[in-house]
């Protein structure tokens, strides 16, 4: 059993993949667990809500096991892949009514600091990107969700979201340009609410 564990994380993802095309279950485990922290951080920087990530994550997983042998290692990485489908269900999930949910997971995104001023300072810091993040046109919040945050090259980003490389930077350009000028706004008001509450 042990030995049968190390070689399913041995092998390759697109390895992994063709077992589970065929049907291999067991296959699903590994991918699962090698990609679902990738997958639901793209989902919850996309999002910007815990619930919809996890659902996403979900959904992303299923879809694998339903339809592995979609995936053509020849155009790419699994784990872009699972972006590419995972960035299609989070789309279809921005039409709610942005309801935030109150669990506070920011832990998973800034290690914790020294003492507890510095944490509440970094979950604010967290919360601030989330919703920098959010306020982006779904265009701009892609590719800089996919090239930032979840660390895929600019060609992975045009294959994912099927626009041309130029197309790319240049909506990254934009997005840094906006997600600037939000948070200078957003840290000024803070800055102001301490003020007041000083």
């Amino acid at each position: 059993m042990q030995a049968h564990l190390t070689d399913a994380h041995a092998a390759s993802d697109a390895a992994l993949a063709a077992r589970l095309a065929c049907r291999d279950v067991a296959a699903l485990d590994p991918l699962y667990r090698r990609h679902r922290a990738g997958v639901y951080r793209f989902a919850l920087l996309w999002s910007g809500q815990p619930a919809v990530a996890a659902d996403v994550t979900q959904d992303v997983f299923l879809h694998l096991m339903t339809h592995a042998r979609d995936f053509d290692p020849e155009r790419g990485a699994l784990l872009s892949w699972l972006l590419g489908i995972a960035r299609n269900f989070v789309r279809r999930r921005s039409g709610y009514d942005g309801a935030r949910d109150d669990a506070d997971d920011s832990a998973d995104l800034v290690a914790p600091a020294a003492g507890p001023d510095a944490v509440l300072i970094a979950r604010q810091d967290v919360e601030a990107l989330r919703r920098a993040v959010a306020s982006l046109p779904p265009h701009y919040r892609d590719v800089l969700v996919l090239v930032e945050l979840a660390e895929r090259s600019y060609a992975e980003a045009a294959a994912i979201c099927g626009c041309e490389l130029n197309t790319v930077r240049s909506r990254l350009s934009r997005a840094r340009a906006l997600l600037a000028r939000w948070l200078a706004v957003d840290t000024g008001n803070a800055a102001s609410d301490r003020k007041v509450a000083s």
